[in-house]
Protein backbone atom coordinates (compact mmCIF):
# COMPACT_ATOMS: atom_id res chain seq x y z
CA UNK A 1 0.00 0.00 0.00
CA UNK A 2 2.51 2.39 0.94
CA UNK A 3 4.62 1.36 -1.99
CA UNK A 4 1.51 2.47 -4.26
CA UNK A 5 1.07 5.89 -2.34
CA UNK A 6 5.00 6.79 -3.42
CA UNK A 7 4.60 6.02 -6.61
CA UNK A 8 1.46 7.31 -7.44
CA UNK A 9 3.06 10.85 -5.53
CA UNK A 10 6.06 10.23 -8.01
CA UNK A 11 3.71 9.79 -11.04
CA UNK A 12 1.74 12.89 -9.87
CA UNK A 13 3.97 15.64 -8.43
CA UNK A 14 7.63 14.16 -9.70
CA UNK A 15 7.47 13.53 -12.82
CA UNK A 16 5.01 16.48 -13.97
CA UNK A 17 7.44 18.84 -11.77
CA UNK A 18 10.64 16.89 -13.73
CA UNK A 19 9.33 17.80 -17.29
CA UNK A 20 7.97 21.05 -16.34
CA UNK A 21 11.65 21.64 -15.69
CA UNK A 22 13.27 20.38 -18.54
CA UNK A 23 10.76 21.85 -20.91
CA UNK A 24 11.66 25.36 -19.02
CA UNK A 25 15.59 24.91 -19.14
CA UNK A 26 14.88 23.99 -23.07
CA UNK A 27 12.80 27.10 -23.78
CA UNK A 28 15.36 29.45 -22.46
CA UNK A 29 18.39 27.74 -24.01
CA UNK A 30 17.24 27.47 -27.42
CA UNK A 31 14.04 29.81 -27.82
CA UNK A 32 13.95 32.80 -25.59
CA UNK A 33 15.44 34.14 -22.32
CA UNK A 34 15.47 37.80 -20.88
CA UNK A 35 18.45 39.39 -20.82
CA UNK A 36 19.65 43.31 -19.20
CA UNK A 37 20.62 46.42 -20.45
CA UNK A 38 22.27 48.42 -18.04
CA UNK A 39 23.84 51.50 -19.98
CA UNK A 40 22.42 53.79 -22.69
CA UNK A 41 24.46 52.91 -25.01
CA UNK A 42 21.13 51.60 -27.62
CA UNK A 43 19.30 54.86 -26.17
CA UNK A 44 16.55 55.59 -27.04
CA UNK A 45 15.97 52.74 -29.09
CA UNK A 46 16.49 50.75 -25.95
CA UNK A 47 15.71 53.38 -22.90
CA UNK A 48 18.31 52.19 -20.51
CA UNK A 49 20.76 54.04 -18.03
CA UNK A 50 23.28 53.18 -15.82
CA UNK A 51 21.06 53.96 -13.01
CA UNK A 52 18.22 52.89 -14.68
CA UNK A 53 18.48 48.96 -16.60
CA UNK A 54 16.04 47.84 -18.78
CA UNK A 55 14.96 43.95 -19.43
CA UNK A 56 14.60 42.61 -22.58
CA UNK A 57 13.48 39.40 -24.71
CA UNK A 58 16.16 37.92 -26.45
CA UNK A 59 14.49 35.61 -29.02
CA UNK A 60 17.17 33.02 -30.23
CA UNK A 61 15.41 31.52 -33.04
CA UNK A 62 15.65 34.41 -34.54
CA UNK A 63 19.24 33.60 -35.74
CA UNK A 64 19.17 30.14 -35.21
CA UNK A 65 18.60 27.77 -38.31
CA UNK A 66 21.20 29.27 -40.53
CA UNK A 67 19.11 32.43 -40.83
CA UNK A 68 21.71 35.16 -41.99
CA UNK A 69 22.02 38.04 -39.14
CA UNK A 70 21.25 41.72 -41.56
CA UNK A 71 22.11 44.95 -41.01
CA UNK A 72 20.15 46.81 -38.81
CA UNK A 73 19.30 44.01 -36.32
CA UNK A 74 19.81 44.84 -32.74
CA UNK A 75 21.18 41.66 -31.73
CA UNK A 76 22.36 39.67 -28.43
CA UNK A 77 26.31 37.94 -28.70
CA UNK A 78 28.99 37.30 -26.56
CA UNK A 79 31.16 40.32 -26.15
CA UNK A 80 34.62 39.49 -27.40
CA UNK A 81 36.86 40.65 -24.95
CA UNK A 82 34.84 38.95 -22.46
CA UNK A 83 32.94 36.01 -23.94
CA UNK A 84 31.04 35.73 -20.21
CA UNK A 85 29.24 39.22 -20.95
CA UNK A 86 26.44 39.65 -22.93
CA UNK A 87 26.17 42.91 -24.92
CA UNK A 88 23.44 44.62 -26.70
CA UNK A 89 24.33 46.08 -30.20
CA UNK A 90 22.65 46.84 -33.69
CA UNK A 91 24.57 45.28 -36.58
CA UNK A 92 26.32 47.94 -38.96
CA UNK A 93 28.92 46.03 -41.01
CA UNK A 94 28.34 42.38 -42.50
CA UNK A 95 31.21 39.72 -43.48
CA UNK A 96 33.75 41.13 -46.08
CA UNK A 97 32.45 45.36 -45.78
CA UNK A 98 34.45 47.87 -44.91
CA UNK A 99 33.00 50.45 -42.57
CA UNK A 100 34.05 53.54 -42.21
CA UNK A 101 32.79 55.52 -39.48
CA UNK A 102 33.41 59.40 -39.79
CA UNK A 103 32.26 62.15 -37.26
CA UNK A 104 28.47 62.17 -38.51
CA UNK A 105 28.05 59.48 -40.88
CA UNK A 106 28.90 55.95 -41.86
CA UNK A 107 30.18 54.46 -45.08
CA UNK A 108 30.03 50.82 -46.21
CA UNK A 109 32.24 50.14 -48.76
CA UNK A 110 32.56 53.41 -49.51
CA UNK A 111 28.54 54.22 -49.83
CA UNK A 112 26.73 55.87 -47.03
CA UNK A 113 24.56 54.02 -44.78
CA UNK A 114 21.27 55.35 -45.11
CA UNK A 115 20.24 55.89 -41.46
CA UNK A 116 17.18 57.75 -40.96
CA UNK A 117 15.61 56.00 -37.97
CA UNK A 118 15.51 58.98 -35.16
CA UNK A 119 16.73 56.41 -32.63
CA UNK A 120 20.17 56.68 -34.52
CA UNK A 121 21.96 58.89 -33.03
CA UNK A 122 23.78 62.11 -35.68
CA UNK A 123 26.99 61.72 -34.08
CA UNK A 124 29.70 58.75 -34.26
CA UNK A 125 32.28 61.16 -32.10
CA UNK A 126 34.84 60.85 -30.48
CA UNK A 127 35.75 57.38 -32.04
CA UNK A 128 36.04 57.25 -35.89
CA UNK A 129 37.91 54.91 -38.42
CA UNK A 130 38.05 52.71 -41.06
CA UNK A 131 37.45 48.94 -40.11
CA UNK A 132 37.86 46.19 -42.42
CA UNK A 133 35.19 42.97 -41.12
CA UNK A 134 36.24 39.59 -41.91
CA UNK A 135 34.62 36.78 -42.73
CA UNK A 136 32.07 34.95 -40.38
CA UNK A 137 32.54 37.85 -38.67
CA UNK A 138 30.07 41.18 -37.80
CA UNK A 139 30.60 45.11 -36.81
CA UNK A 140 28.78 46.68 -34.43
CA UNK A 141 27.98 50.02 -33.20
CA UNK A 142 25.73 51.58 -30.07
CA UNK A 143 22.23 53.87 -31.47
CA UNK A 144 23.65 56.28 -28.74
CA UNK A 145 27.37 56.55 -30.35
CA UNK A 146 28.70 58.76 -28.08
CA UNK A 147 28.45 56.74 -25.25
CA UNK A 148 29.06 53.42 -26.92
CA UNK A 149 31.44 51.16 -26.00
CA UNK A 150 31.28 49.31 -29.35
CA UNK A 151 33.15 47.43 -32.00
CA UNK A 152 35.42 50.34 -32.08
CA UNK A 153 36.39 50.43 -28.90
CA UNK A 154 36.85 46.70 -28.57
CA UNK A 155 40.56 44.72 -28.62
CA UNK A 156 38.65 42.23 -30.57
CA UNK A 157 36.78 44.57 -32.85
CA UNK A 158 34.34 41.81 -34.64
CA UNK A 159 31.68 39.70 -33.42
CA UNK A 160 31.81 36.25 -34.62
CA UNK A 161 28.53 34.95 -36.17
CA UNK A 162 28.97 31.72 -33.63
CA UNK A 163 28.59 34.58 -30.61
CA UNK A 164 25.65 36.23 -31.66
CA UNK A 165 22.97 34.82 -29.20
CA UNK A 166 19.70 35.73 -30.30
CA UNK A 167 17.84 39.07 -31.42
CA UNK A 168 16.43 41.79 -28.96
CA UNK A 169 12.85 41.62 -29.80
CA UNK A 170 11.16 43.14 -26.79
CA UNK A 171 11.42 45.57 -23.62
CA UNK A 172 9.70 43.43 -20.75
CA UNK A 173 10.57 45.90 -18.31
CA UNK A 174 10.14 48.77 -17.07
CA UNK A 175 6.70 48.48 -18.24
CA UNK A 176 6.10 51.84 -19.25
CA UNK A 177 8.83 51.05 -22.26
CA UNK A 178 7.45 48.03 -22.85
CA UNK A 179 7.09 46.91 -27.04
CA UNK A 180 8.82 46.08 -29.50
CA UNK A 181 12.32 46.73 -30.53
CA UNK A 182 12.68 48.12 -33.62
CA UNK A 183 15.13 45.99 -36.11
CA UNK A 184 15.91 49.02 -38.90
CA UNK A 185 18.36 51.92 -40.04
CA UNK A 186 15.49 53.80 -41.29
CA UNK A 187 12.33 54.82 -40.13
CA UNK A 188 9.39 53.02 -39.34
CA UNK A 189 6.82 53.45 -41.64
CA UNK A 190 3.52 55.42 -40.74
CA UNK A 191 5.40 57.16 -37.50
Amino acid sequence: MKRDIRFRWLKEWVLPLGIGIVVAFGIRTWVVSAAVVPSSSMYPTIPATETHHVYILDNKLATDFGRKVYRGEVVVFHYPDDPKELYVKRVIGLPGDTVTVTANSVYINGKKLKESNPNIAKSNLPKLGTYHVPAGHYFMLGDNRTVSLDSRYWIHKYVARSAIVGEADFILAPMGNMGPISQSLTAPSGR
